[in-house]
């Protein structure tokens, strides 16, 4: 089993990078939010990764943090989540986003996971709410999720932002900063304000 690579960035995809380990191209399956942190090209890189072996196929899957890993792992310990189904999870919600998201028992912020419907949504809040307390993912008080009630203004401008390709985690602090300049008076003014917030932290 390959538990993590490091190497050189040969050339990365919005879905995937190939990573250059001593002249052998290893084909990582990402996140958009893994693939916006990873470095350059030729740059280094060290990413942990998971490996899954079928009989016609062999994948890898990759993340930045052993985080990350391990929430993967959980969700595929789901009887009906796969492989695409938890790197898409994790593509709309970070581990402590979901963490809260279970806790909660928001079955409407896991099937906003393309693929995801809300039985698959249940047995997964179900299966994992005991053994993510266990785990202690949730890292921010959890009353700082309502403010993305579904529905309302910074939902509305997460969900925009998620759509443009940013990712959860740094999606949700650039609203949380806007929100905190008062800028909730409309969807429009609040992810324009946002998108600053994005743009000073590259």
């Amino acid at each position: 089993m390959i538990a993590f690579l490091k190497g050189k960035v040969a050339w990365g995809e919005p879905d995937a990078v190939v990573i250059d380990v001593n002249g052998v191209g290893y084909r990582v399956n990402v996140t958009p939010a893994c693939a916006a942190k990873l470095p350059a090209a030729n740059d280094v890189v060290q990413i942990f990764t998971h490996m899954i072996v079928r009989e016609d196929d062999m994948q890898l899957y990759g993340f930045m943090t052993r985080e990350e890993l391990n929430t993967f792992l959980l969700l595929l310990g789901v009887n009906g989540v796969g492989p695409r189904a938890a790197l898409t999870l994790l593509s709309v919600l970070a581990p402590g986003d979901l963490a809260r998201a279970i806790a909660l028992e928001n079955v409407e912020a896991l099937t906003k996971a393309p693929g995801v419907g809300k039985k698959i949504a249940q047995r997964i809040i179900l299966e994992l709410k005991d053994k993510f307390k266990k785990l202690n993912f949730i890292t921010e008080p959890a009353q700082q999720e309502e403010i993305f009630r579904p529905g309302n203004f910074a939902d509305d401008a997460l969900d925009a932002l998620l759509t443009l390709g940013y990712g959860a985690g740094e999606a949700r602090d650039a609203v949380r900063q806007a929100m905190g300049l008062g800028k909730t008076d409309n969807v429009p003014e609040l992810i324009k304000v946002a998108l600053r917030f994005l743009d000073k932290s590259k």
